[in-house]
């Protein structure tokens, strides 16, 4: 393992390059491993993350695995990698390599090296589709992100949203490279959609409501992740009063951490940020958020190694023993236990009031 001269080091994947910027995640991490540094460390060691690059392409998140492995990184920490995640969490586990955090995919959940930071995605859909019939979204317009992790998630999110008596009119899956979105909102319309309802990423959304804009279209609409900072910019600029991102609906499995400013632990996540990566501030999200928890979730671990060495082997073992860590409320209480992890089944309902997003709801569990 990497772990000389004081210093435990691990690795992190991530899409710093092409149409997904993942630099801010990276950033989140080490602003927490830097707060860390600052007050001693944990057990004596500092921590460290060192990054590769996946570019939004499965063969380079797959180098970048061979290559964190060959450097005997402790563990994978904080990674956010659309096009790698689903494909390297089955390769790490193979390596022995220990995963903290991440997006969510399917894989996550069905190895027992993988501790998530979040709910499932697949979880997340069964929660989006739930949240249409509750808010009474009519013959929706559907869009999910292509991905190679998304068809459990897109039957999870229709599947709810037919128990709740919706039929959607159409369901597309686009790229996250799809540069504009007029023939799409021009298909719903002439579908007769009255209402939309997607999975994308941030800045998908921002192209998505650009054409909606243009075509002076704004249906009542429902999404996941919608609450980056630096995308909002996007979503409401130049609209007027009335701007399609108004009204809209969405879900959190973290504390919205704009409508919960007076927490304790999301001032320190924002304090942290704001202190080590400023240029970055404006880009924090809710995949952020997974991500400073995961270093919170690995620190803990350390501390709980003890004196004992520290390796793959003894952080798993105290991985698995982490049972109600809390983080200060910015999810439910993190058990983990033996085998295969899945901790967080909860979210909290989110609603656009011209251009802020407001926390709706308590917390929300699904099985």
């Amino acid at each position: 393992m990497v772990r000389h001269h004081g210093v435990i080091t691990v690795g992190g994947i991530y899409d710093e390059t092409g149409p997904i910027d993942a630099t801010v995640e990276r950033d989140t991490v080490r602003s927490y491993f830097n707060l860390v540094n600052s007050e001693g460390g944990v057990n004596g060691y500092k921590l460290r993350l060192i990054d590769c690059d996946s570019k939004y392409d499965p063969s380079s998140a797959h180098q970048c695995a061979q290559k964190l492995t060959s450097e005997g990184v402790l563990a994978i920490v904080g990674w956010l990698s659309l096009s790698g995640e689903q494909n390297e969490t089955p390769y790490l586990t193979g390596q022995g390599v220990p995963i903290i955090g991440g997006l969510g995919v399917p894989s996550e959940y069905a190895s027992p090296l993988s501790f998530p930071t979040t709910p499932s995605l697949i979880t997340t859909g069964s929660a989006l589709g739930t949240r249409a019939g509750q808010i009474g979204l009519k013959k929706p317009g559907v869009i999910f992100l292509n991905a190679n992790f998304i068809q459990p998630v897109e039957d999870s999110f229709l599947a709810a949203m037919k128990k709740k008596g919706i039929t959607p009119v159409d369901v597309e899956q686009v790229d996250a490279t799809k540069a504009d979105y007029t023939d799409i909102v021009l298909k719903f319309q002439a579908a007769g959609a009255q209402s939309v309802a997607a999975f994308v990423d941030p800045f998908s959304y921002a192209r998505l409501f650009q054409a909606m804009e243009r075509q002076g279209w704004h249906p009542p609409l429902l999404g996941g992740g919608l609450d980056k900072a630096s995308a909002n910019q996007q979503y409401d600029a130049g609209c007027g009063s009335s701007c399609a991102v108004y009204g809209a609906y969405s879900a959190t499995p973290v504390l919205e951490y704009t409508d919960h400013l007076g927490n304790p632990a999301i001032r320190q996540y924002l304090g942290a940020v704001h202190t080590y990566y400023p240029s970055q501030y404006a880009a924090l999200d809710v995949y952020t958020t997974y991500q400073w928890l995961a270093a919170e979730v690995f620190a803990r671990a350390v501390k709980d190694i003890g004196n004992a060495p520290v390796s793959r082997q003894s952080l798993v073992k105290a991985l698995d023993g982490l049972h109600g860590f809390s983080d200060g409320g910015i999810t439910k209480p993190i058990t983990y236990g033996t085998g295969n992890h899945d901790p967080l089944h909860c979210l909290q309902w989110l609603h656009n009031n011209n251009g802020k997003w407001k926390t709706t709801s308590s917390w929300n569990c699904f099985r």
